[in-house]
């Protein structure tokens, strides 16, 4: 068995995969379905384009009532599809008491999934599910044996020099390894003098009571009892039904029990996933320490290292981040035992890719579904964060309000082994009050998102929460709460459509980036957030950069007169060599870029030359053989060296490589672009970062005779006026404070296009000042009609219950407009400021919607002389309502929440203006 797990891991590593096609209509990532064509993707995004969501399913206390309520409703706010997460129990109350919850993986679950699977089928929706409940794969099936293991330490007192003990080894008080478990390479006793350098393994000395003898050399001795044990962590965020201990995910049989208590009984239950909705599996970040053991480890370590890693295994013992307790000696680990460390890290690390992510992506690929999996962090297993991610079939990131971004990696993990979707948990908000956000903020962090390569959205948190659970009901305990029971819920739809929109065009073709940035993830601190923040300001706006790790270098990249190249279809102009940890790099990983620089590819080097590599692999004759690799790449005329690292070093070097940006820019201007490609289209995204207006040309490298802008936000296509240059074509984006376009150059104009825009320049305008007639949903204790002859935050009035609502209320006004202005070619209507979404109707006829400004609305037709009736319906956040009602006895409350105690998080917040604020007017051309 052994033997058989490591000949597999060896044999099969992770490929690299290639996903051509564009996104279709099927219900999944690999069902059949016909690929949809730019334009019409743009107007009516797919499912696989639209935002998905966690659906965070409290106890599983399902009905199918409320399945199929929950389901249209995410249905018709433009939601793609959801992940079911069975997750904590709620607390119940008079109202809810009734309602039971359904023991997870039991047969009324089953059922209850089959017919969420089902209703997904018929809405034309996606339906996929965690591999367990809660955060982590796990659950009370899972037994101590196959559950997460460590390897544990007990040790003696000095021995006394120059003499023979015999005794008892040392044993600790649980868990104490039996005899059969020395004997089958799961226990071991090394006799140590330093705990940081190589010991003596004993272990054939160990005899069935437990005892052994040793003739004790000069110096200090000490035994150690090396031994595995299960570390009984608990999955996490689990309803009490779905409890259990992590299986060992070093384990293929850990893996195998997984899959026989989830993904095939839910097959069992629905039927071969083909004729489905079902499209897989998702799995969340690592958040379950640190294994450091399974069974079978010794051998598989020394197939793939060459030598054994028992007399070492004490070093463990003093290393925080192996998460085993306290240091029992401190002082400075031995180049020796470090390099040990390395191979161990890379073994327990190549071990989780395989045994895990790649196992359970297989099993999804053989019954034609997805996995999904943020497989690289955040702690540091598996510690080649980049090939675990290239393992899945979705890459997983996240990124959180309101600054945390883990982009980077996923997305270069997708583009360098061939995944189309970069799947990202968005706008996780754990800040005190995750309902004080609003959607201009999530779509700021959305369009960072975008840059950084991200392209398929997965809403962090969206309750499930039946109705008569009140509003806004049953809560997780983070944001961002997108469900019907959200306060500006009846006006999402713009919003989503936006995200939907903006995903599909990220989701076609094939990126472009520009340089290939190699970091040995090999390292102890390796993890998702490999640089914290990826802050875009630090990083050159002027070309594109991905990851690149010793796997792809070592295996897939060729070059081609010039180009680094791999299997996905990527191509690089520069390979940067980033600095090397410690001042190491694998042998085989400098021996293919000396390959490279002789088959024409540019290289940089930047920092000083890497002394040794990394393991205890053919040391110390492979440092010799790397210092002369070193000396030779070094010294070539043909390589670029850099004393430091320096992104934007490279600006002149990509400018005259020959993979250009298809933008020609400097570096003052605060757009900053993504690219991809289709064999008829160019695709840029464009955001101006800038907390002002920007209107600036920018030179576009291209042959294709069109430009167009496909404006995310309205669903709007219309020509751009442009300059023909030596380069290409000039293009002037005249952009908002923090807004973003896609520029699209094609062959042929789409049909449907509309005509250049020129910018609006006002002859005239007309307030529309009121009065205003200002209508409140019954049952929050707001009058149901408000006159106001001016505008003003409903924080500012006079009634309590309309300072302090949240929902969605309606102005209406009428205002007369003059001849000679209804007969003018142009008109806008501007309402100045709103907090925070809006819909608009003009006469009876939306005429527009958003959530960012600028809140203007191009009219679609002339206005009609005289009388006009104008209609805004605003919706704000729910934090005013909640932070009154956390200062009321609980029988006063006009929201219900549970459970209750989320109320003490609103006691200090401030009112949040809400409401139409304006000015409005109409500007007239």
């Amino acid at each position: 068995m052994h033997a058989l797990l490591a000949a597999i891991l060896l044999a099969f590593p992770p490929q690299s995969c290639s996903e051509t096609s564009g996104p279709t209509t099927a219900l999944g990532l690999y069902k059949p379905g016909t690929v949809i064509a730019l334009h019409d993707g743009f107007v009516d995004p797919p499912p696989i384009s639209r935002v998905q969501c966690w659906w965070q399913c409290h106890g599983s206390a399902f009905t199918k009532e409320e399945i199929t309520r929950h389901l249209r409703e995410f249905k018709d706010k433009g939601f793609g599809g959801v992940t079911v997460k069975d997750t904590i129990d709620k607390p119940r109350d008079e109202h809810t008491q009734s309602i039971k919850n359904i023991d997870y993986m039991s047969p009324l679950w089953l059922e209850m999934f089959a017919h969420i699977v089902k209703e997904s089928g018929r809405l034309k929706m996606i339906c996929r599910t965690r591999l367990g409940s809660g955060w982590n794969a796990g659950g009370p099936w899972v037994t101590p044996q196959l559950s997460t293991q460590k390897l544990r330490f007990a040790i003696s007192e000095p021995l006394t020099e120059n003499t023979v003990f015999e005794g008892k080894i040392p044993l600790p008080k649980e868990d104490s390894p039996t005899f059969k478990t020395f004997q089958s390479g799961e226990a071991f006793v090394v006799a140590v003098h330093n705990l940081d350098t190589k010991g003596v393994d004993l272990t054939k000395r160990v005899r069935p009571d437990l005892t052994m003898n040793w003739d004790v050399p000069k110096r200090s001795w000490r035994l150690m009892t090396c031994y595995s044990a299960p570390s009984y962590w608990k999955v996490k965020s689990s309803s009490s039904s779905g409890a259990g201990l992590h299986y060992d995910h070093l384990s293929m049989a850990g893996t195998d029990l997984q899959m026989s208590q989830v993904a095939e009984k839910i097959r069992d239950k629905i039927g071969p996933f083909e004729s489905t909705a079902f499209d897989g599996f998702n799995c969340d970040s690592w958040e379950l320490g640190n294994p450091t053991w399974t069974p079978g480890l010794r051998d598989t370590f020394v197939k793939r290292c060459g030598y054994d890693p028992v007399p070492f295994l004490p070093v463990i013992a003093t290393i925080r981040d192996e998460g085993v307790g306290r240091k029992i000696e401190a002082g400075k680990i031995s180049q020796e035992s470090a390099r040990f460390l390395y191979d161990f890290r890379m073994t327990v690390s190549d071990l989780a890719i395989e045994t895990h992510y790649a196992r359970i992506a297989r099993w999804c690929r053989r019954h034609g579904v997805a996995f999904e999996a943020q497989a690289g962090g955040p702690t540091v297993v598996p510690r080649e964060m980049l090939k675990a991610q290239g393992a899945v079939d979705i890459p997983m990131g996240e990124f959180w309000i309101p600054s945390w971004t883990c982009v980077k990696i996923p997305s270069s993990a997708a583009h360098a082994y061939g995944h189309r979707l970069v799947g990202l948990e968005s706008f996780t908000d754990c800040t005190p009050n995750p309902f004080a956000t609003p959607p201009s903020r999530m779509s700021h962090r959305a369009d960072e998102a975008f840059l950084l390569g991200g392209n398929y959205l997965n809403m962090a948190v969206s309750e499930y929460s039946p109705q008569v659970a009140g509003l806004p009901g049953w809560v997780h305990n983070a944001g961002p709460h997108i469900t019907h029971t959200q306060s500006w819920w009846p006006l999402a739809r713009s919003f989503l459509d936006y995200l939907a929109r903006s995903c599909f065009l990220l989701q076609s073709g094939r990126p472009v980036a520009h340089v290939a940035e190699y970091r040995s993830f090999q390292t102890a601190k390796a993890s998702l957030w490999f640089e914290k923040g990826e802050n875009l300001s630090k990083w050159p706006k002027t070309y594109t950069f991905d990851w690149v790790n010793d796997d792809l270098i070592q295996n897939h990249m060729s070059v081609n007169n010039g180009r680094i190249e791999l299997p996905s279809g990527m191509t690089y102009g520069v390979l940067h060599v980033a600095p090397r940890p410690h001042g190491t790099m694998p042998l085989s990983t400098a021996k293919r870029i000396v390959e490279m620089v002789e088959q024409g590819a540019t290289v940089v080097l930047a920092g000083e030359p890497p002394k040794q590599c990394p393991g205890l692999v053919g040391y110390p004759e492979s440092d010799k053989i790397l210092r002369r690799i070193v000396e030779r790449l070094w010294g070539d005329p043909r390589t670029i060296k850099q004393a430091e690292f320096d992104r934007f070093a490279l600006i002149p070097l990509v400018e005259e490589s020959n993979v250009r940006p298809i933008w020609r820019l400097d570096n003052q201007k605060p757009f900053r672009f993504f690219h991809r490609r289709t064999n008829d289209s160019d695709i840029v995204l464009v955001v101006n970062r800038a907390p002002r207006n920007v209107d600036e040309s920018v030179v576009f490298r291209t042959r294709r005779p069109v430009v167009e802008f496909w404006d995310a936000t309205t669903g709007e296509i219309r020509v751009a006026d442009s300059t023909k240059t030596k380069d290409g074509l000039s293009v002037c984006l005249r952009l908002p404070a923090l807004n973003s376009v896609f520029v699209v150059l094609r062959d042929q104009h789409t049909p449907g296009a509309l005509p250049p825009r020129k910018p609006m320049h006002a002859t005239s305008q007309m307030p529309v000042s009121g009065p205003w007639e200002l209508r409140f949903p019954s049952g929050w204790g707001a009058p149901e009609i408000l006159k106001l002859d001016k505008l003003m935050s409903w924080t500012k009035m006079d009634h309590p219950d309309v300072r302090a609502f949240s929902g969605v209320a309606t102005y209406r006004t009428e205002f007369d407009v003059p001849k000679k202005n209804a007969a003018t070619e142009r008109a806008v209507l501007d309402l100045g400021d709103v907090k925070e979404l809006c819909e608009v109707r003009l006469n009876g006829k939306v005429i527009g919607a958003t959530w960012r400004a600028p809140y203007r609305f191009e009219l679609p037709e002339k206005l009609k002389p005289g009388k006009n009736t104008l209609e805004i319906r605003v919706a704000n956040l729910w934090s005013n309502r909640l932070a009154a009602d956390g200062a009321l006895p609980e029988e006063k409350r006009r929201s219900r929440m549970a459970p209750p105690e989320l109320y003490s998080r609103f006691k200090k917040t401030r009112p949040q203006t809400s409401g139409l604020l304006g000015p409005v007017k109409l500007l007239f051309e």
